[in-house]
């Protein structure tokens, strides 16, 4: 699997007047350079950020997508750059040419010889997106938000922004966080500090101005507090803090959460409390812990119908996969609808086919996890794809013997993207693994420092 190959062009920024170079690519080979395909489909190929104040744009490229798998040949010259056809059609020759010439003989068909060119970059992209299964309606609703972020990024009046905010705030969800959360790691990852730092500083104050901020950040903060590691005993404890406190956006925050630690245990742990509080004479206490038990049996009465209500779609969404004519085009057309519960789902119907002996059942089951993991290492870049496999491996015999295969890719922007991904874990409570993620660090430092 090879790593995109960019071109770098000097830019001015439209909006500042700085100078500086930004790198370009001319050729997407889907089938070799799933890192340059995630840009593409992302919006984010050929964008130029100025590292002095932060504007984006799309720079004015030609362009040639190739995806072997579902033989698309696509062209695309940019009006803007107002060529004569002689020289739009040499360009995209070349281009071309240059494409099939790193094609094996057996991948040269026919198809390859019709490329269908494209007057606008956004017809190109939907086009992709379309055969990805992503609805142009899908589409527009990102770009909006890609949009939102770069006028709130530009707004530097925090008054303005705060206006820009209450307008558009039914924009601003779980997938905006995310993708702004996007732009913070690909400015980390190139270097642009300053970038990276406007962009953290305006999702601190989306995290306060917004309703789903506001629930994010709650989640997040109850995710530290209760620790990778807690135990039924602690959980008890910060939730009679919080109901004693009379916090009660805290206590759902920490319910939802840690929603698999509330059993019979939890329960009788909680009435011991009580039982101790009446016998101490602390009625205020008594009365808060006893409103307390009532709000999660509530709540997680509440949960638990979300969850099986999920579930019921999670397995139905299974199921009209399974039963589909073209199973792969079935997983694409629905990307957007799985998640963690689904693949719970498709793990559970797993398990059962193998343990009743129904191998038919086993086979379609397991092609669908295959399906899914190969779109799931697709999308990933190189970098990340190197990530998960050292935390698949054992250490430290494992991932020390496979730091050294791939020596060629230690470097501090590896170091660096090993450092944002163990702490995107650690708050995510998944601790253990940022732990591990961190000792692998250890060693490539160690034997990058040894090169």
């Amino acid at each position: 699997m090879s790593t995109p190959t960019y071109q770098a062009v000097p830019v001015t920024c439209p909006n500042c007047q700085h100078r500086f170079v930004s790198p370009v690519l001319t050729v997407i080979d889907a089938g070799k350079d799933p890192e340059a395909k995630a840009l593409f489909l992302s919006g984010q190929v050929n964008v130029a950020v100025c590292p002095q104040c932060g504007y984006a744009g799309m720079l004015n490229a030609p362009l040639v997508y190739h995806d072997p798998e579902k033989e698309l040949l696509f062209t695309y010259v940019p009006p803007e750059l107002n060529l004569p056809e002689p020289e739009r059609e040499k360009i995209i020759g070349d281009l071309t040419g240059q494409l099939m010439s790193s094609l094996p003989p057996e991948q040269r068909k026919g198809y390859l010889l019709r490329p269908r060119s494209f007057l606008t970059l956004d017809g190109m992209l939907t086009t992709v997106l379309e055969e990805e299964g992503i609805t142009p309606e899908m589409l527009e609703a990102q770009h909006q938000k890609v949009d939102l972020i770069d006028r709130l990024l530009n707004t530097q009046d925090e008054e303005e922004r705060k206006a820009i905010v209450r307008e558009a705030e039914q924009q601003i969800d779980y997938e905006f966080f995310e993708i702004l959360t996007l732009h913070i790691q690909m400015a980390q990852s190139q270097e642009q500090a300053d970038v990276a730092q406007q962009l953290l500083a305006l999702r601190q104050q989306l995290l306060e101005w917004t309703t789903e901020g506001q629930d994010i950040a709650a989640r997040e903060e109850a995710i530290r507090e209760l620790g990778a590691e807690l135990t039924r005993e602690e959980l008890v404890d910060k939730l009679a803090s919080a109901a004693i406190a009379g916090k009660e956006a805290k206590v759902e925050t920490m319910v939802a959460v840690a929603r698999p630690l509330i059993d019979y245990l939890f329960y009788q742990e909680l009435t011991g409390r009580i039982e101790a509080a009446q016998q101490a004479g602390k009625a205020d206490e008594v009365t808060a812990l006893k409103r307390l038990r009532e709000t999660v049996l509530d709540l997680t009465a509440q949960l638990d119908a979300e969850m099986q209500e999920a579930a019921q779609e999670a397995a139905e969404l299974l199921e009209n996969i399974l039963e589909s004519e073209d199973m792969d085009q079935a997983i694409r057309a629905n990307l957007a609808r799985i998640d963690d519960l689904f693949l719970t789902v498709l793990a559970s119907n797993l398990e059962a086919a193998e343990r009743e002996g129904r191998s038919e059942d086993r086979q379609q089951l397991q092609q669908v996890g295959d399906t899914l993991m190969k779109l799931i290492r697709e999308s990933q870049p190189p970098m990340i794809q190197f990530i998960n496999e050292l935390l698949e491996a054992n250490y430290p015999e494992e991932t020390r013997k496979l730091l050294d295969e791939r020596r060629d890719q230690l470097d501090e922007r590896l170091l660096e993207l090993m450092s944002i991904v163990a702490e995107d874990l650690a708050r995510g409570g998944r601790e253990t693994t940022a732990e591990r993620l961190r000792q692998i660090r250890q060693q490539a430092t160690a034997m990058l420092a040894l090169a």
